[in-house]
């Protein structure tokens, strides 16, 4: 692997701290529109889960670039294997929104399954620190734990380079994927109607969070509910006004949320180990 070098680019660096300062400001407007003045006045449960989605906002933000090292290091990985790809020439007969749009709608198809294994498998106690948040707002987005994001931006330059999607393209995906998924956050009942299979909506996904036993592991899809539809995972029966989180959450933690998923691998291969071992496991 080539050398990596971090770089710092202060205008780059002041343009994308415009963009967040523009984005949150008009999420707030649109809290206040949708909301009135209730969006203004924070419940106490509701100040402390806004102090840790901030904490995991500015954490993540300091370790970004080893975050990128990582996924750059992994995508290196995969074009060292030698599958075969699609060649950047394939998208030349096309203008530049053909190929991003097809990487939207191949990066959500992959995100539903992606988003399905991370509920049902050993991937549970990393994606579970974004699910401990129980009053939802635009900033819980950003309740992710770092390797998640790993794991996720991972994902995305991987699928990129098997598509021979330019950084324009690639780019497009993240944008519109944060921004939905901040939205798909917010405390409102938006359902959007006849187009609720082809954009989530705000009560789609709140149901996701639901912590009642008929809406687990349910609405895995990120952009485009149609893919619960298909796959028989879709639930939203109407508003949801039922308790959110999940059963043994560290809370509003910073420390508890950062170290719950190592505790919780720790003692999955505690049970390993002891189903393994005859003398340990006959005691």
């Amino acid at each position: 692997m080539d050398q990596f070098n971090i770089v710092i680019d202060w205008d780059q660096a002041r343009l994308i701290a415009m963009v967040y300062a523009l984005q949150f400001a008009a999420f707030t407007i649109v809290a206040l529109f949708a909301r009135g003045m209730d969006a203004i006045r924070w419940t106490p449960e509701l100040v402390r889960s806004a102090r840790v989605n901030w904490a995991f906002f500015a954490l993540n933000s300091l370790i970004a670039p080893l975050a990128f090292m990582a996924v750059y290091a992994i995508n290196s990985g995969f074009e060292a294997t030698g599958i075969p790809t699609v060649p950047e020439s394939f998208w030349g007969f096309a203008p530049a929104i053909v190929p991003a749009l097809v990487a939207v709608l191949v990066a959500d198809f992959a995100d539903y399954w992606s988003h399905r294994l991370r509920h049902v498998s050993v991937l549970w106690p990393m994606h579970a620190v974004h699910h401990s948040d129980t009053d939802l707002n635009y900033m819980s987005w950003y309740r992710a734990h770092i390797i998640e994001l790993i794991v996720i931006n991972a994902g995305y330059v991987v699928l990129a380079t098997w598509l021979g999607a330019d950084p324009a393209s690639v780019a497009a995906v993240v944008a519109v994927r944060a921004i939905h998924q901040q939205y798909v956050h917010m405390n409102v009942d938006w359902t959007h109607g006849p187009l609720k299979y082809v954009i989530a909506s705000p009560r789609f996904h709140r149901w996701h969070h639901a912590d009642v036993p008929e809406a687990w592991d349910k609405n895995f899809s990120n952009i485009m509910p149609l893919w619960d539809k298909l796959f028989g995972t879709y639930y939203c029966p109407g508003k949801c006004d039922v308790p959110l989180g999940f059963e043994g959450s560290p809370g509003q933690s910073v420390l508890g949320l950062l170290v719950f998923p190592f505790k919780a691998w720790g003692q999955m291969l505690g049970k390993v180990i002891k189903q393994t071992d005859p003398v340990r496991a006959a005691r």
